[in-house]
């Protein structure tokens, strides 16, 4: 009993953070250093960071960290600390800010992460299914034509990959297969709704490489959740799910999509308090947006709506009282400040089909990751940009906002 405890990732706090958080600072400079061999510029660049990070968050440092074996995780969407999978996209991101390497072609560096569906395959009819219209009862390309997109992906140096569909449990074997293939060498994440997400599974997806996990609950109220997801049982699976990731050893995120109706002050506040009880290490919230089947729906969140989750992240993750709750992650609020890291800035969708989009809620075919070359959808996705978001500088404002 006492072995399963160990392995089991843990959220930590206090003088901890803080020493892990310079010793990242120092290994972001070396891997810097190793690719640009001047200690100026690493310096300049480490600042460049700091300040970046300044500039999205204020002053908020980071308070909390995630503890899975040997590493540590901030973020649900970078490899953990230290780790050679981390330091290539350090170095990646190096380049991408053209310091150093002023004849890098924006094109060739590689994606933070890819968003890949797997399978047109669900058993839910989610509310908000934003892959609607991709949803079949059989899947449309093969294990070996998927493991030739694995190959593609791999060769764009692409260390971080989330695995979606569709439902990805129900292609249960052969994203097993995915993850032996190439686990040793890219971060994988799920996305899933828990759907038949047993502890053997989770073992056998902890075995073959798997990272972490996120698992979507739209609601703190369970007959709430259940129609959200038109299923009796989806709370059950989810509160299943959450227990036997954490028995294997796997990194649990709770997925939230924030919707009109449940964006109140009371409504996040249960739901974080749900989500510490059962022991999630972060939450991400995602914004409804008007896709697949929300697409005739007036979803939109009004400007004290994202204000009110906005104010709700930087509490949670910066007020002492609340430093051994999860980690929350609010993606529109970094957006609003940055512009969207979709659309082949820093990640892009690849759906069941193969066909390239900016992310899974901005949807439009530009190629197919079988027949077509990476490089030229993701000019095509960088040039057109996203359809939410436009790209600012930081600090600016966001149109409509």
């Amino acid at each position: 009993m006492k072995e399963k405890q160990e392995r089991i990732p843990e959220l930590i706090n206090g003088r901890k953070v803080w020493f892990l958080v310079r010793r990242l600072r120092a290994f972001i400079f070396w891997q810097i250093l190793k690719v640009n061999r001047n200690p100026l510029t690493a310096v300049r660049e480490v600042k460049r960071l700091k300040k970046l990070r300044s500039s999205v968050h204020g002053n908020q440092r980071i308070t909390k960290l995630v503890k899975s074996g040997s590493l540590y995780y901030w973020v649900t969407d970078f490899p953990g600390f230290p780790s050679a999978n981390l330091k290539k996209v350090m170095q990646q991101e190096f380049f991408r800010n053209n310091r150093g390497n002023g004849s890098a072609n924006r094109a060739m560096i590689p994606q933070q992460t890819i968003i890949w569906g797997i399978t047109n395959r669900c058993q839910l009819q989610c509310s908000h299914c934003y892959d609607w219209d991709n949803i079949d009862s059989r899947d449309h390309l093969s294990l070996d034509q998927l493991k030739e997109i694995l190959q593609k992906i791999e060769e764009q140096g692409i260390r971080h990959v989330q695995l979606s569909g569709g439902e990805p449990l129900t292609r249960f074997d052969d994203m097993i297969s995915i993850l032996k293939e190439a686990s040793t060498r890219i971060d994988f994440w799920l996305l899933t709704s828990g759907f038949g997400l047993t502890e053997e599974k989770a073992r056998a997806l902890k075995k073959a490489g798997l990272v972490g996990a996120n698992i979507s609950l739209d609601h703190w109220d369970e007959d709430k959740h259940n129609r959200f997801r038109n299923h009796p049982r989806s709370f059950e699976w989810v509160l299943k799910a959450v227990e036997n990731c954490r028995k294997a050893g796997i990194l649990v995120s709770l997925s939230l999509c924030a919707t009109r109706e449940f964006t109140t002050e009371e409504n996040l506040d249960k739901y974080i308090q749900l989500a510490k009880n059962i022991g999630a290490h972060f939450i991400r919230i995602l914004e409804a947006r008007q896709v697949g089947r929300f697409s005739d729906k007036p979803v939109r969140l009004g400007k004290d709506q994202i204000e009110l989750i906005s104010d709700f992240v930087i509490r949670m993750n910066n007020d002492p009282q609340f430093s051994d709750y999860p980690i929350v992650v609010f993606y529109g609020y970094h957006q609003r400040k940055l512009g969207c890291m979709g659309a082949g800035n820093r990640y892009l969708y690849i759906d069941a089909n193969g066909d390239f989009h900016a992310c899974p809620f901005c949807r439009g075919r530009r190629g197919n990751a079988l027949t077509g070359s990476f490089n030229n959808s993701i000019e095509k996705l960088r040039s057109e940009g996203c359809q939410a978001f436009k790209t600012v500088s930081v600090g600016e404002e966001f149109e409509g906002i």
